[in-house]
């Protein structure tokens, strides 16, 4: 009746507005591990979420198969990370005491299903030394694998993106090595000559992180267009106020 209803909801809403305010603030780390994981919201999108907190200080890394679980996680990193905060958030130098790491989940694989995170997680022990000793463990389907690969998340073992994809379509055959190619005359039939692959340019890279991951820690998309748009005259956004400050002037 009356008011009653109008007055609980925005007290509740105060609430959890003031309690996710003080928890981006003071420990930006976690928040942007909690909005991560609580994906899709429908409000920002991830590479906003971790932009915003890679502005705050928080170092994010990224998805790894010796690493990730499903979830992101936080992992032991720099205290406050003051050295990292962008020039716009200088005043918040000495409010934020973010601890920790976040560590991109495999949720953030597009099309990595649960169920295929769960089993190389519970397998991984120590650490795989390789992609086929993966394979061999998790029994996980090729096409699980080459997601991994698309997602760049082998660079634990020395492989990246292009490299990793290039082993992955290696797959295939008996899961168990059989005595018969253990002779010496018949060693070669099923090793592979090494190739050397033409590195992936670091747009490509970008353009691939966007589409398997939603996002990039390598580079922001416009960078790669800057001095195309910097010779139209187009201004940076963090040029903006600079320049309104000296228009106030004049």
């Amino acid at each position: 009746g009356d008011y009653g209803f109008p007055e609980s909801h925005a007290a509740s809403f105060a609430i959890l507005v003031y309690v996710s305010s003080w928890l981006k603030c003071h420990y930006p780390d976690v928040f942007a591990a909690a909005l991560l994981n609580a994906q899709p919201m429908g409000f920002y999108a991830p590479a906003q979420i971790v932009r915003d907190a890679r502005e705050h200080g928080v170092e994010i890394r990224p998805v790894e198969i010796n690493a990730s679980d499903w979830d992101c996680t936080l992992e032991e990193g720099e205290a406050g990370g003051t050295d990292r905060l962008h020039p716009r958030h200088a005043s918040m130098k000495d409010a934020i005491r973010s601890t920790h790491a976040v560590r991109l989940g495999l949720r953030q694989i597009n099309g990595f299903a649960e169920q295929d995170a769960e089993k190389l997680v519970a397998k991984r022990g120590q650490g795989y030394d390789s992609i086929r000793d993966l394979w061999l463990r998790t029994n996980l389907p090729r096409a699980a694998i080459e997601r991994l690969a698309d997602a760049d998340a082998f660079r634990s073992i020395g492989l990246d993106r292009r490299d990793a994809l290039w082993a992955t379509r290696g797959l295939g055959g008996d899961r168990i090595r059989l005595p018969l190619f253990d002779k010496a005359a018949l060693a070669d039939i099923r090793r592979e000559p090494d190739f050397d692959l033409p590195p992936m340019p670091i747009g490509e890279h970008v353009v691939n992180d966007y589409r398997y991951l939603s996002l990039s820690l390598k580079a922001h998309p416009v960078s790669f267009l800057r001095q195309r748009l910097a010779a139209r005259r187009i201004i940076a956004n963090e040029a903006l106020d600079g320049l309104t400050s000296k228009g106030e002037e004049d």
